[in-house]
């Protein structure tokens, strides 16, 4: 017989390894009970530092739960296989029991939206709720991306904004600040700039992810969005969304401060055209950053990562986020439940992103303390996490969201003004209409 609840949380009471929480599920002494091992899945996207971290407090939470190492089956999986490895894992109905997306996957709660639907995905909002008095709590964000009609789908693990990525050197040769808006931008990409050797702004405008990031951040600046406050009635068609492009065609056609080649970029293009020291500011993902620290040093030391500059409506820095997924075919919820609490013990989550060196950060609003991120590169990094947005914004990262990013949208539309000709009005009216279709399918949003 299956051992319950009791038999596999027995020896639990006494027990607080997290400090501030209560572990009240944390397993001790339960292996001689159990019949089927812990499936952990993570995918290869972090620094092997982080990596061999993980792997460590995997088995070190075994160890303090009497789960002897040959019933733990932890896996790397490639970040190119995630998604169909699950998805077949899925539908032979034996998934991992933990496992976090792959990082080109994660869309900040998409694969939370994805399996939910299904009804594959446990629902975590026991843990979630303890987890949330622990370090000041989860950015709202962080938590929007795992909810659904108040029940939580997955566990925030990490947030990351998208600053505006700089050559502070080059600024401080030509004796320029930052911009803080994008007037001033344009004007501070003109006079640094020497192109072709170097250009303003690596923006992507190829048919890829960045560029509907890039586009979306220049839209929310001028005060459009994707959707109303309702998270799913289209919103796409605005005097902010026409002004965005105009200004993103001035850009390219006019003041010529992005380069040719960004219309073909893929998400690699651009973060290629700044460690070449092509391009002067990129909007990215911090992992870029943190990936010099191995790739250019030198380069890396002389790197900012400031706000985005505001438009007519401000500015708001996109963020992206990951999860922690536990899949409902596991016969032992509570372990799986007590690994994910066990790598979200603030002092062993310290550990593993101060090891990415800046690539994420922790999803707790109160673990921006210590000394790491008190570095002049990373000033800005808190305040942009409080008021970033998901794609989705100002709901979630929805099914339908996620369908209009992975279509690449509004890089197409972009497309249509650039490539094609287009009036930007025509343009915008055409992506509305697409994105109407899309949300049609989807009821929930």
């Amino acid at each position: 017989m299956m051992p319950t609840r009791r038999e596999v949380l027995r020896q639990v009471g006494a027990v607080a390894v997290l400090g501030t929480i209560t572990p009240w599920w944390l397993v001790r002494r339960a292996h001689a009970a159990r019949r089927e091992k812990l499936i952990v899945w993570m995918p290869v996207t972090q620094p092997p530092q982080v990596e061999t971290l993980h792997k460590e407090q995997c088995y070190a939470y075994a160890k303090q739960a009497g789960i002897p190492e040959h019933e733990i089956e932890y896996s790397r999986i490639d970040i190119r296989q995630w998604q169909s490895k699950l998805v077949a894992a899925l539908e032979a109905g034996n998934p991992p029991d933990v496992t976090q997306p792959a990082e080109k996957d994660h869309f900040s709660g998409v694969q939370a939206a994805r399996f939910r639907g299904p009804q594959h995905l446990l629902d975590v909002t026991d843990l979630v709720e303890t987890l949330q008095r622990a370090a000041g709590g989860f950015f709202p964000t962080a938590l929007q991306a795992v909810m659904f009609h108040g029940k939580a789908y997955g566990v925030p693990q990490a947030v990351s904004p998208w600053p505006l990525i700089t050559r502070m050197d080059l600024l401080e040769a030509a004796k320029v600040d930052p911009p803080t808006t994008w007037d001033a931008f344009i004007e501070v990409c003109q006079r640094v700039q020497h192109p072709p050797q170097l250009t303003g702004y690596g923006m992507c405008l190829g048919l890829a992810t960045d560029a509907d990031y890039n586009i979306l951040q220049m839209i929310w600046s001028d005060g459009g969005g994707l959707v109303e406050a309702d998270e799913k009635t289209v919103a796409l068609h605005s005097s902010s969304t026409i002004r965005a492009v105009k200004r993103i065609a001035q850009m390219y056609q006019t003041h010529q401060i992005i380069p040719d080649a960004a219309l073909s970029w893929d998400n690699q293009g651009n973060n290629k055209a700044y460690q070449a020291r092509q391009v002067l500011f990129v909007l990215n993902p911090s992992g870029l950053y943190a990936n010099l620290a191995g790739s250019d040093r030198d380069l890396q030391q002389v790197t900012g990562l400031l706000p985005v500059p505001e438009g007519f409506a401000g500015a708001s820095e996109a963020l992206s986020t990951n999860e922690w997924l536990l899949f409902k075919q596991n016969p032992y919820p509570e372990v799986a439940k007590g690994l994910v609490q066990y790598y979200m013990e603030p002092e062993n989550l310290r550990v593993v992103m101060e090891a990415a060196g800046g690539r994420w950060g922790p999803p707790y609003a109160g673990m921006y303390t210590s000394a790491f991120w008190q570095q002049p590169a990373l000033a800005h990094w808190r305040a942009m996490v409080g008021r970033g947005r998901p794609f989705g914004a100002p709901g979630p990262m929805t099914a339908a969201a996620a369908e209009v990013l992975s279509t690449n949208l509004l890089a197409r539309m972009m497309h249509r003004v650039l490539v094609d000709h287009w009036e930007a009005e025509k343009a915008v009216e055409d992506a509305h209409r697409q994105a109407v279709e899309i949300y049609a399918r989807y009821p929930e949003g």
